[in-house]
């Protein structure tokens, strides 16, 4: 909701038009958004990986890295 008041504005922004819509169309299209693609990104790609990965970088709700976990090489 907040890149509705920032990066959304922007006329040449790809999701420009997601500045326009009332808040509660925002919010639906937020969360089917994160259901259909992000979730999904989660469930198969990342999460199956992780075992794998060197580094993990957990991001807290505002997006910002919190933890840092350099596995020993």
């Amino acid at each position: 909701m907040k890149l509705r008041e920032t990066a959304f504005r922007d006329p040449t922004s790809f999701f420009k038009k997601y500045a326009a819509i009332d808040a509660d169309a925002a919010l639906a299209v937020a969360e089917n958004l994160w259901h259909n693609i992000n979730l999904k990104n989660l469930r198969q790609n990342i999460l199956p990986t992780r075992p794998r990965a060197d580094l993990i970088l957990r991001k807290g709700r505002n997006h910002f890295i919190e933890t840092v976990a350099l596995r020993k090489l």
